[in-house]
């Protein structure tokens, strides 16, 4: 069905979207885990044990925390105590001190590293000068979320950065969407949500009355012509956003 003839306002997810999350975050992680961990640990493990285990606890953390289970202050540190705790380790004296340092480290770091998603800047500059208004709609956190933006060069293809944290609801909440709508002067009849989470960007933003593109840089699932889906972000400039 044919949406209006107005360009549609573009709403991209960030993380594992634009910025490329699981390399910024490894990097990250292993500087972390050799500097601050390595020396405390009660047995010898490397990085490279330490990070999938890692890993697999801070997607559990963080889907309690899009479910109102935990909060941000807890999920920081949970996160780390968790991975180290999944390494075989029993409790030790100063666990609950390293797990706090090795957050606020992650938190101090990882939001600085650079790495987007082949052809982001490119496609996003071509977007902008086609006329899109473009939006970021992130579940990150308010404090990182706009460093990640600003030092990655994305900063000047956007409109506003809307985060979670900001909004006071989380994708796929209908609120998350209907604020950043009403901040943005936008219409479910104009918005398009770009994501890699089918949960989160590509459901979140059908159930609002939006148009919704899965970008599935890995081709998880089979290609689909609704939603649409993608596997690189220079596809973008093939579809026409004014069909749903």
């Amino acid at each position: 069905m044919s949406r209006s003839n107005a360009l549609a306002d573009l709403f991209f997810d960030l993380d594992r979207t634009l910025w490329d999350f699981d390399r910024n975050s490894r990097e990250a992680l292993e500087e972390i885990f050799v500097e601050i961990a390595q020396p405390n640990l009660p047995q010898a493990k490397t990085a490279a044990e330490f990070i999938p285990v890692y890993e697999a606890e801070n997607e559990k953390c963080w889907k309690a925390y899009r479910e109102g289970r935990i909060t941000k202050e807890e999920l920081r540190p949970l996160r780390f105590r968790k991975a180290v705790q999944g390494l075989g380790m029993p409790t030790f004296d100063g666990m609950e001190a390293l797990a706090e340092a090795m957050g606020t480290a992650y938190v101090q770091r990882a939001p600085y590293r650079t790495a987007l998603f082949d052809g982001a800047i490119d496609v996003c500059r071509a977007l902008k000068a086609r006329g899109h208004r473009m939006f970021i709609l992130t579940n990150g956190f308010e404090e990182v979320q706009h460093i990640k933006v600003n030092r990655s060069g994305l900063e000047p293809f956007f409109d506003g950065v809307f985060t979670s944290d900001a909004l006071g609801f989380k994708k796929p909440h209908p609120e998350c969407f209907a604020k950043g709508l009403a901040l943005a002067g936008s219409s479910a009849e104009r918005a398009v949500m770009i994501g890699d989470d089918w949960e989160c960007d590509v459901d979140g933003a059908i159930h609002a009355g939006w148009g919704a593109v899965h970008f599935d840089p890995h081709q998880t699932a089979a290609p689909s012509s609704n939603p649409r889906r993608i596997s690189t972000l220079s596809a973008l400039l093939e579809l026409d956003f004014n069909q749903r």
